[in-house]
Parts: structure tokens; sequence; C-alpha cells
């Protein structure tokens, strides 16, 4: 071994005074090691009634995306018992900038069986399985009746069927955190199918309360060809005023009747 170490220093010309003054070796002393800090992931959101994304940051202690999907389904979900109601405001805004507005109307849905909407100008419908829809006009107040035919409710109700459907199929996305009306909310995104002949593009997005799961706002925004080869790019837009769910009693009921 020492015919070894002979030949190590033998080969190895440098002394240990070079080093003098070069290094203060009582420097790399490490403190005790730190926890490494949780990293956050970085998503987009858009702006209402825009496809503009901006950088937010979701926390650590946010619910997953399929349970917030979960609960956004069941929060607007018509067939859950109850009668579910929502005053909304409502427009749609061309890709020029052309903004149409259909002011507001107040929503009553009991299931499949019943609903009722009611428009600030006084334009009223009501639907009843088994009975049709019936219309009073406005200025007239003339009520007719049609009995083969369904009443649709306002976009915010069919958000629930797309939700399911979009849901299925696991294409539904957690896009981000946003305020909307002073109130915290998730944001979910997802495209719906379109069809021939030229397949244009369809994206929703929903805004849900973070604590009630209720919804906030929800657009539509469709762009490409129309069914007639030209262009269009439309957004819809359905903000909020106000959503709960009503117990299906016969008090309420009389909320799905026609205005005396």
């Amino acid at each position: 071994m020492d015919a070894l170490l002979e030949r190590v220093r033998a080969a190895n010309t440098v002394t240990g005074d070079e080093f003098a003054g070069l290094a203060d070796f009582d420097a790399l002393v490490l403190d005790p090691p730190r926890r490494p800090r949780r990293r956050k992931r970085l998503l987009a959101f858009p702006a209402a009634g825009a496809i503009i994304a901006a950088l937010v940051l979701i926390p650590a202690s946010a619910p997953q995306a399929s349970e917030i999907l979960r609960l956004a389904v069941q929060a607007v979900e018509v067939d859950d018992g109850g009668i579910l109601y929502a005053r909304s405001e409502s427009e749609t805004r061309d890709a020029g900038g052309e903004v149409h507005r259909f002011g507001s109307r107040r929503v009553w849905v009991l299931g499949e069986t019943a609903m009722r909407w009611l428009q600030d100008d006084g334009d009223e419908e009501v639907f009843k399985a088994g009975e049709g829809t019936s219309r009073r006009d406005p200025k007239t107040g003339e009520v007719t009746t049609e009995r083969d035919t369904r009443m649709v409710p306002t976009e915010i109700f069919r958000a629930a069927g797309l939700l399911k459907s979009a849901r299925a199929g696991k294409d539904v996305s957690l896009a981000g955190e946003a305020t909307v009306n002073g109130r915290p909310a998730y944001v979910l995104r997802w495209n719906e199918k379109s069809g021939p002949p030229h397949w244009p593009k369809i994206e929703m997005t929903m805004w849900v309360d973070k604590e009630t799961y209720a919804p906030l706002r929800f657009t539509d925004h469709s762009y490409g060809k129309a069914a007639d080869g030209k262009p269009f790019n439309q957004t819809y837009t359905e903000n909020v005023v106000e959503f709960k769910r009503l117990p299906d009693t016969p008090g309420n009921r009389k909320l799905l009747e026609l205005t005396p």
C-alpha cells in the first residue's frame, strides 16, 4: 500500500500550499434542508362572452374536476326533485361586435312535466305535459294554446344535459377560476358536437359557484360555416342573476301557471 501511495504522490505534483486562500471551505457547510415548495398549475379561463385567456392559479385545496362536474350537473338537474327557478339576462354577440340583448327572463321548471317562462316585457308561456303550450300575448292579453308543442327552457337549463353528455365522453375540462358578479367560480369548458355539411365549431363554457355549484354564467361560442355555406361567428351569453331550487308544494306549483 505504501508503494502505491508513493506512486500517486509522484504523479500529482500539486502541494497543499497552492490552495491557500483560494476557497473558504467553512462556507460550504449547509443549513438543515428545507421542505420544497408545492407547485401550482397555471391554467387559463375565458373572459365573459369572449375567448381571451388569462393565467390563474388553482389552489391545491380545490376539488378535482370530476367532482366539480358531478356537483354542477346535480345543481342544474331538472329531474332531481323540486322546482328549479332562474332569473337571467341573455344576449348574442357576433364577430363584428353587434349585440342583440333579449332582456331579463324568469323561468320555472318542474322536471319534464311543467315549465313556465316570463319575459320582462310581459311575454309569457307555460307548458304542461299532456296539455301542450299556452302563450299570452303581452299586447292583447289573448291566450293561445298549441297541444302538440313542447316548451324549451333557457340555455342555462339545457346546459345540464350538455354537461351530462360531455361528462360521459370525458370531454369537460376545468379551465380555471374566475369571479362572476362578485362570486368566486370554477370554469368548466367543453366542445359540443356539430353536424354536416360544414361541421362548425361549438365551444361551451359554464361558470359555477364555488360554494353552491349553481350556474353563474353560460356561453355558447359557435363559428365556422352555416348550412348555407356562409361564415358566421357568434357568442350567446346568459348571465344568471338568481338561481334556486324550490320545494314542490301546492303553492309553488302555482308559479308554473299563467299569470291570472
